[in-house]
């Protein structure tokens, strides 16, 4: 069989999908021609499986590096049920189930092995590695490689040693938030010599970008949702008390909601996590640590209650809204203090190096029994409890120290503190200039849609997309209203109710990108072409050109086509031609 047709197989015997996503066909067959393969890919658009299908292809086994366990965790599970051999590696497993499962890995049993970042601090585990045959290293949320990248994790940088001691395996790097600079630290710091890179738009045209200023941001929240009753969005505030404090006035409203932080118990997360994927519960307020592995599609709107510490976290957390290509709004509530917040937040994550080191210290005299994290705060009388704890954070995130069950332990038993004051200053810089850029876009004059695109050292091809706070369409719908109506007057329609079957020669632009939204559609969900819009039936929406759903349904015979469910997405790119035609040309 020929590997074109085993891919094809495989992806609809193993994973159930008739057709690939845009750009993971290319990704995948670059990997299993031995390319060394960078995928910078939006948050979901499928970059798992551009990893896990050449896994199943490659002899031996693949190694997924990835940072979080929970979501290790969760695509373990959803992998097993697919019946594809497969397991994990991370701290919170004893040294004997490693040792288990390293011996599995020799055996054979496994095709792919999730492995965290920090065992390659290891070198008896990374010995423990080489006499396996490893023919795959996926890198995920490679961006943390990067001391510019949103979440730098210094563990990151031993990938390298790792891809050398194993005989340099076929290599791909994937993320989803990576500008040029990032991009290219990942290239350098893999050691990346032969490679090909794929870089996806990060226009998301269904996603609607807004920066409000409330004078009173709980209540409008409140409104918001009550005017949106049951559908799907998430509420991300900076602090558990913001979160708190939300959950407790929309829950006393009767809305049904949840709330995720890192203060709850992992089964109080777990419990909310589930109730929100399965429709239990329809708003979720949290805190950034929620939402990595969130498969639900039809999230309709995001609201940040505080201004993200970065575009980068902007990008990810808003991302996970419209995944099923229809409308949703991402708003967020600017106030000048969220700016403040901010800088507290990041200075309290800056120890000085001195309490790092005097921490450190304590916690090594403790040896294999570990210290108590409670023990330890109150061993700083002097310090606050706050400035302890950061000081603990940044010795799990250059992995000197791990906490399991409330006790603190050395990572390594014999290493010396490395860590120096200006590695921690230089950090903390480029997070205060990330935040700057964020201030900068809740401030900015132009276009939101443009400004991201540009961070992302992507070129826009308008200047206004009309869909946003700056360029016009308000998330309640009164400027969306009025370019609806200034839309049908420029098509001389003068009210929803015409028979508008007048129009008779489809515009050949408009037909052509209809075209293409069709091929994304059928991609994304197997459905065939003609299934979706014939093209009898893109020659009419071109030539009508609907701006609403109602004079899309009274084109003939499109209520007999599974793409009416798809509408939106139509009516995303009439209003967006008709808008770069008549209403956006630049001056």
């Amino acid at each position: 069989m020929s590997q074109s047709k085993a891919v094809n197989k495989y992806l609809t015997e193993y994973f159930g999908f008739e057709s690939f996503r845009p750009g993971q066909q290319q990704v995948i067959e670059s990997i299993l021609q031995g390319n060394e393969t960078v995928a910078i890919f939006p948050t979901g658009s499928g970059k798992s499986l551009c990893y896990q299908l050449p896994a199943l292809l490659f002899p031996g086994v693949t190694i997924v590096i990835s940072p979080l366990i929970s979501l290790m965790k969760d695509q373990v599970d959803q992998l097993s049920k697919l019946n594809i051999p497969c397991t994990f590696i991370s701290s919170i497993l004893s040294e004997k189930e490693v040792a288990n499962r390293i011996e599995n890995m020799k055996q054979g049993k496994y095709k792919i092995v999730y492995i965290a970042p920090e065992r390659f601090y290891s070198e008896q585990f990374i010995d423990a590695l080489e006499g396996i045959n490893i023919s795959f290293i996926a890198v995920d949320e490679a961006h943390c490689i990067s001391q510019w990248g949103h979440n730098f994790r210094p563990a990151y940088l031993k990938i390298k040693d790792l891809i050398e001691r194993t005989g340099n395996p076929v290599v791909a790097a994937f993320t989803a938030t990576a500008s040029r600079r990032v991009q290219q630290d990942i290239i350098r710091l893999l050691n990346l010599k032969n490679y090909r890179i794929f870089v996806d738009s990060f226009d998301r045209p269904n996603l609607e970008f807004r920066v409000e200023r409330p004078a009173n941001k709980q209540m409008y929240i409140f409104r918001y949702i009550r005017k949106n009753i049951g559908k799907p969005g998430i509420i991300y505030a900076a602090t558990r008390k913001h979160v708190e404090d939300l959950y407790q006035l929309l829950y006393n409203n009767g809305i049904s909601v949840g709330m995720y932080h890192a203060g709850l118990s992992s089964e109080d997360r777990n419990l909310a996590q589930e109730a929100f994927s399965k429709g239990k519960i329809s708003v979720m307020v949290a805190t950034n640590a929620f939402g990595m592995g969130i498969d639900k599609s039809n999230i309709r709107y995001i609201i940040h209650y505080n201004m993200p510490r970065s575009i980068e976290y902007y990008y990810q957390e808003v991302g996970r809204a419209g995944r099923d290509g229809k409308l949703a709004s991402c708003i967020l509530l600017y106030s000048e203090s969220d700016y403040y917040l901010n800088r507290f937040l990041i200075g309290g994550n800056y120890p000085p190096i001195r309490l790092v080191e005097s921490v450190y210290n304590r916690v090594c005299k403790a040896g294999r029994r570990g210290i108590k994290l409670e023990t330890l705060t109150k061993s700083h009388a002097n310090m606050s409890k706050q400035l302890i704890n950061s000081a603990v954070r940044k010795l799990i995130e250059y992995n000197y120290v791990q906490i399991r069950r409330g006790i603190v332990y050395r990572f390594l038993p014999g290493r010396k503190l490395e860590l120096t004051q200006e590695d921690i200053d230089k950090h903390k810089e480029v997070e205060l200039e990330k935040l700057s850029k964020m201030m900068e876009y809740c401030n900015s004059k132009k276009c939101l849609r443009c400004y991201i695109l540009e961070y992302f050292n992507e070129t826009p091809e308008f200047t206004r997309c009309g869909s946003c706070s700056v360029c016009g369409s308000a998330s309640d719908g009164t400027k969306k209203k009025v370019i609806d109506e200034l839309l049908t007057s420029i098509l001389n329609i003068t009210s929803s109710e015409t028979d508008i079957r007048t129009l008779a020669k489809a515009d050949d632009a408009l037909l052509e990108n209809l075209k293409t939204v069709r091929e994304k559609i059928a991609q994304r969900t197997g459905i065939p072409l003609s299934r979706i819009f014939d093209d009898n039936m893109l020659e009419e929406i071109a030539a009508v050109k609907p701006v609403n759903k109602k004079q899309m349904m009274k084109i003939d015979g499109i209520q007999h086509f599974e793409g009416r469910q798809y509408a939106d997405e139509f009516l995303v790119e009439v209003h967006r031609y008709l808008r770069k035609k008549t209403i956006v040309q630049p001056r």
